[in-house]
Parts: C-alpha cells; sequence; structure tokens
C-alpha cells in the first residue's frame, strides 16, 4: 500500500468523524471541548482538502514510477 493513500484514508476519515462531532454540537446545541460549533465543519474541510491532496500526490507518484 502507497504511504500517501493511507495518509489519505486517514485524513478521510477524520474528517468525517469531525463532521459528524460538528453536527451533534449543532443539533444538541453544545459547545464540545470548548470548541465552537463552526469551527468543527472548519476543521471537517480541511481535513477532506488535505485528504484529496493526498490522493491526488499519491496517484501523480505512482505514474512517475
Amino acid at each position: 500500500m502507497n504511504v500517501w493513500k493511507l495518509f489519505a484514508q486517514i485524513s478521510i476519515v477524520c474528517a468525517l468523524l469531525t463532521y459528524s462531532i460538528g453536527w451533534g454540537a449543532l443539533l444538541s446545541s453544545a459547545t464540545i471541548w470548548g470548541i465552537e460549533t463552526e469551527f468543527w465543519f472548519y476543521d471537517a474541510v480541511a481535513a477532506g482538502i488535505f485528504g484529496v491532496f493526498f490522493l491526488m500526490y499519491g496517484s501523480q507518484s505512482k505514474q512517475l514510477r
């Protein structure tokens, strides 16, 4: 397995987990760990973007071999 694909999978799983925590905080009107609700969604988007970049870099490095 390519290390970049592994990084991408971890990043995407973290993004989905963060997104679900954000929705849970939003629906329960709670502040989890002192973090406001909207910041959970920003973090989920950022983690998802990193996952996409890792996938793109992994596929690009695979083509160069």
